[in-house]
């Protein structure tokens, strides 16, 4: 068996490492560029992009990733389709054009499109077959 790069513990999010982590934070005499507080869906994503176009980034949370609101489905990456319902084609176009950029540009590399099936039975009304949920 090939041992691992580095003890699990140096990689894995536990405790220990957060309490080292801190300390090391607070020992730290440069500045980060960017400090994220708040470990959730956008907490999450703001850390990585910043991260990923080289910036320092400090990501703090009180608890663990996704703990709290983001546990639960965001809904942020969907496509407007829920503000067609209400008629306000301003925001449902506005969201479509967001979630192109955020597939095409902004991270191709973690989202991708999915087909959804929407049954239509007889009797169902316009806006329901097209607007699940």
């Amino acid at each position: 068996m090939t041992p691992p790069v580095s003890p699990p513990d140096a990689t894995a999010l536990s405790a220990a490492r957060r309490a080292r982590d801190l300390v090391a934070l607070r020992e730290r005499r440069d500045p980060v560029d960017l400090v994220v507080i708040g470990g959730g869906i956008t907490g999450v994503g703001i850390a990585l992009d910043a991260a990923s176009r080289g910036l320092e980034t400090v990501l703090l949370e009180a608890h663990d990733l996704a703990w709290g609101t983001s546990r639960w489905s965001s809904k942020l990456a969907h496509g407007g389709l829920r503000y067609l319902a209400s008629g306000d084609m301003g925001i449902a176009r506005r969201s479509a054009v967001e979630r192109g950029i955020l597939l095409s540009r902004t991270a191709p590399h973690l989202t991708r499109p999915l087909a959804q099936v929407v049954p239509v039975h007889r009797g169902t009304r316009p806006a329901h077959a097209v607007l699940p949920g």
